[in-house]
């Protein structure tokens, strides 16, 4: 995950010689953690203690009575425990283990950085924090941009509240186009294969639509001079099996906002210039009341992973 972070370097994480201090507000404490990149954290043993069982064992052995000024083992005093994170990743899980960070939550960057911090929250067994991180990465910025990055990072950490909005959210692609991640590498093929039998069953059950056209009649895609040139081409029940199948390749009303696909039907249709430019704000607020009928249909597939 090293190479991964190298966009966030800066002068503060080039090798050094010496160490420098990280700053407030790691500028007090009774321990020092000192980064792979020698930036030097001050902070309490006691927040560290009640965040991490493997600190709290630590600090719990017996210790010595006094340490000498090696610069390796000690600063202002203070006993130095090096550590392997650098200091980019260091600073956002220690602001993870402050009592603050419920309502100043740090900032998360991109996936990467996830990682990269979940990764240390494993290693020194910080389950509340890798718990409130998994939470986050829902957020639109993650989810719309890596979705089956965020599925995987979720199902790895057996989150199912994250791992089914992942789920659903990825219903938007057909199940072949988001591309491998390496993320995947940690969840076993029994997820994925539930993740694609999911996808599988919400298209299939799309065609329960078809009891509700008449709540739900599709929008026209032609106007009265269309019909009176007779130019129409398509008819209700080819537009209605269209529709449907849209939403089995891919079980979300955005599959009907599409352009390619929207163009694709006004052509069969054979539609005036007049219709074709209406087509997709037609479109649009059609899938806004579809879309109830559609999540309700969603609603009632299991993801069937066992998250226990």
């Amino acid at each position: 995950m090293d190479t991964a972070l190298r966009k966030y370097t800066s002068i503060e994480d080039e090798p050094r010689q010496t160490s420098v201090d990280a700053g407030a507000p790691f500028d007090r404490g009774d321990i020092i953690l000192r980064s792979a990149d020698n930036v030097d954290f001050h902070f309490h043993k006691l927040l560290l203690s009640l965040a991490s069982s493997f600190f709290s064992n630590m600090f719990s052995l017996p210790q010595p009575d006094s340490l000498d000024d090696d610069a390796d083992r000690t600063k202002h005093g203070l006993p130095i425990i090096p550590v392997t994170e650098k200091s980019v990743v260091l600073r956002k899980l220690l602001s993870f283990c402050s009592p603050i960070y419920d309502t100043d939550v740090p900032s998360l960057e991109n996936l990467d950085i996830v990682m990269s911090v979940l990764d240390a929250a494993d290693k020194y067994d910080m389950k509340r924090v890798g718990v409130f991180i998994v939470r986050m990465i829902t957020a639109p910025r993650f989810l719309e941009k890596e979705p089956m990055r965020v599925f995987a990072i979720a199902c790895r950490y057996r989150s199912e509240a994250e791992t089914l909005v992942a789920a659903r959210y990825m219903l938007r692609f057909a199940v072949w186009e988001p591309a491998y991640v390496s993320e995947l590498d940690f969840i076993s093929g029994s997820d994925f294969q539930r993740l694609v039998k999911y996808h599988t069953s919400c298209g299939q059950a799309m065609t329960q639509l078809t009891r509700l056209w008449s709540t739900y009649p599709l929008p026209l895609l032609d106007c009265k001079f269309c019909r009176k040139k007779g130019v129409s081409r398509l008819s209700l029940k080819e537009y209605q099996d269209s529709v449907i199948e849209a939403l089995r390749i891919r079980p979300s009303v955005e599959s009907l906002l599409n352009p390619e696909w929207i163009d694709s039907m006004v052509k069969r249709a054979g539609s005036c210039i007049g219709c074709r430019e209406r087509a997709p704000r037609t479109f649009a607020e059609y899938a806004k009341e579809l879309a109830f009928p559609v999540m309700a249909i969603i609603m009632e597939i299991p993801l069937d992973i066992d998250f226990h």
